[in-house]
């Protein structure tokens, strides 16, 4: 009789539970990666807005233009700032995920241990059995001889 794990179905839906939740970690790693992005980028954008500010004053530009320039720079630091709680937010999204897939991962493995046990323990007992009929029959071959 082969064997059979009687939680197998169990098993499969962990299996798909800890899939599902590592395609979602992937997701928010992406997303996480998406924000450190536009926040780097943000971060150029100051710099380069910060130089420009430089050039004009260097060139002796009329206040309009550094005023502008100023305020440019106002709204590029508020979009910064955004994003920078945009980047807590997917950090906190992502510490999240990571322990649901830990759990779901546990779970799984729980049932995989239990399922290898079982499987341990039927093929020592198919060992023993296989034994008992090899011996049996050498027991049989024995009497017939006599």
């Amino acid at each position: 009789m082969p064997f059979r794990f009687p939680l197998a179905t169990v098993l499969n839906l962990r299996e798909r539970l800890e899939q599902r939740e590592l395609l979602l970690l992937e997701r928010r790693y992406a997303e996480l990666a998406a924000v450190q992005g536009k926040l780097w980028e943000a971060a150029q954008n100051i710099t380069r807005a910060h130089e420009q500010q430089a050039q004009d004053l260097k060139r002796g530009t009329t206040a309009f233009p550094l005023h502008l320039n100023a305020e440019a720079i106002k709204a590029l630091e508020r979009h910064r700032e955004a994003l920078q709680l945009n980047l807590q937010e997917a950090q906190l999204r992502l510490r999240e995920q990571l322990e649901k897939y830990r759990q779901a991962r546990q779970k799984r493995d729980v049932l995989e241990e239990l399922r290898q046990q079982q499987l341990d323990h039927y093929r020592r007992e198919q060992g023993k059995a296989e034994q008992r009929e090899r011996d049996e029959l050498f027991l049989l071959r024995l009497q017939h001889k006599r």
